[in-house]
């Protein structure tokens, strides 16, 4: 009951910051994500407070706390961060988190408005 609690906190709370609160080129981008299952209900998630910077060219790093909230087991503080870039339409990601190895993700996509 208490960790449907606090993902609900969470997640409100994320959601109300969700969008980057630009200061010349440093922005915050707090995000929360949270695997959910039909059969299962929420999982575990990670809820992130990064601060980055993003430069003129499209590119931007940014990095910051995480907190890993396992579906079983202890919470853990670690450390994330992402860099990209976009030209055009397209995009690309890097990420990372510590923890007893450092982990890295890749994105690469598409946006197109129309």
């Amino acid at each position: 009951m208490l960790k449907s609690l606090f993902v609900s906190g969470a997640v409100v709370t994320a959601a109300a910051l969700a969008s980057p609160a630009t200061a010349g080129e440093l922005y915050v981008n707090p995000e929360a994500n949270f695997g959910v299952g039909l059969d299962s209900g929420v999982g575990g998630g990670i809820v992130e407070g990064h601060i980055g910077y993003g430069f003129d060219n499209g590119a931007y790093v940014q990095v910051g706390p995480a907190l890993l909230l396992p579906d079983s087991g202890e919470n853990e503080f670690e450390v994330s961060g992402k860099a990209g870039i976009s030209a055009g339409p397209l995009y690309g990601e890097v990420s990372f988190i510590t923890g007893d190895e450092v982990s890295l993700g890749f994105k690469t996509g598409a946006k197109f408005s129309f």
